[in-house]
C-alpha cells in the first residue's frame, strides 16, 4: 500500500521541512511549496490527499483561496489549516470564502503534533469535529473583537497614520480615532497609561496575527 500524499504550503523554510520531516516520520509522502504558485504546480502533479496550508502567504493569493481550489477540483482532499491567525476574519481574503470540512490549527496552540496527525486524519476522513477548529474557541485571542477593530488594528500594524486610516476607511479623522481608542482598549491597551498606546496595540497585534511562533518550538515538538 503506497503512502498518502500530504502538500505541505508554508512560507517559512525551516518550518516547511519540520513539518515536511515530522510527516514523513509518520509514514507520510510530504511534498512542500513555499507559495500558492509553487503550491498549484506540486499539486496537479500529485494529487495529494490532504494539504496543509498557512492562510497568510503574502502578497496574492491566501491559503483560503488555495484551499477553495483543492475542495472544488479534489472534495475528498483532507485541509488542514496551520497558521497563527486566530480566525479567518483576520485573513488577507474573504472570511466568507473559507472551505467546509476543514481543520484549523493555532500554531501557538499546538503543543504537541499528534494534534496535528490528528487533524489530518480526520480531515482526509470528512469527520473533522470542533476539537479540529481553533478558530471556533471562544477563548482564542481576539475573539471579541469586531471586524471594524480588526481592520482598524490591521491598518496600524502596517504603519498608516490616522488620517491614512480614515482615508482608506471612507471616515472621519476623529471617527478613526475614535475607533482607534476603541480598539486599543478592546484588547486591553489602557490610552490613559504612560507610553505610546498607539506602538503598545500594534506590538500586541502583530505579536497574536503578525508572527509565527519561535521555530525553536516545533524542532522541540519533532524531537519528543
Amino acid at each position: 500500500m503506497s503512502a498518502r500524499i500530504v502538500l505541505v504550503v508554508e512560507g517559512d523554510a525551516l518550518l516547511r521541512e519540520l513539518i515536511a520531516t515530522a510527516l514523513e516520520i509518520r509514514g507520510y509522502t510530504a511534498q512542500t511549496a513555499g507559495d500558492i504558485t509553487e503550491a498549484k504546480r506540486i499539486y496537479r502533479s500529485v494529487d495529494p490527499d490532504g494539504v496543509i496550508l498557512e492562510i497568510d502567504l503574502g502578497p496574492g493569493q491566501s491559503g483560503i483561496d488555495f484551499a477553495q481550489m483543492v475542495r472544488k477540483e479534489n472534495p475528498a482532499a483532507g485541509i488542514v489549516f496551520l497558521t497563527q491567525l486566530p480566525d479567518s476574519r483576520f485573513a488577507p481574503t474573504d472570511e466568507n470564502k473559507m472551505p467546509t470540512g476543514i481543520a484549523y490549527l493555532r500554531k501557538s496552540a499546538l503543543a504537541d503534533l499528534n494534534v496535528l496527525y490528528d487533524a489530518l486524519d480526520v480531515s482526509m476522513r470528512g469527520q473533522v469535529t470542533k476539537h479540529h477548529r481553533h478558530d471556533q474557541d471562544a477563548e482564542r485571542p481576539f475573539a471579541k473583537l469586531t471586524t471594524k477593530q480588526i481592520e482598524v488594528l490591521r491598518l496600524m500594524s502596517q504603519g498608516k497614520s490616522n488620517a491614512q486610516i480614515a482615508t482608506a476607511r471612507g471616515t472621519s479623522l476623529k471617527a478613526t480615532e475614535d475607533a482607534i481608542r476603541r480598539a486599543c482598549a478592546a484588547i486591553g491597551i489602557d490610552g490613559s497609561a504612560e507610553g505610546n498606546t498607539r506602538t503598545r496595540a500594534v506590538a500586541k497585534y502583530i505579536s497574536v496575527v503578525g508572527l509565527q511562533s519561535d521555530k525553536l518550538e516545533y524542532q522541540e515538538l519533532l524531537n519528543q
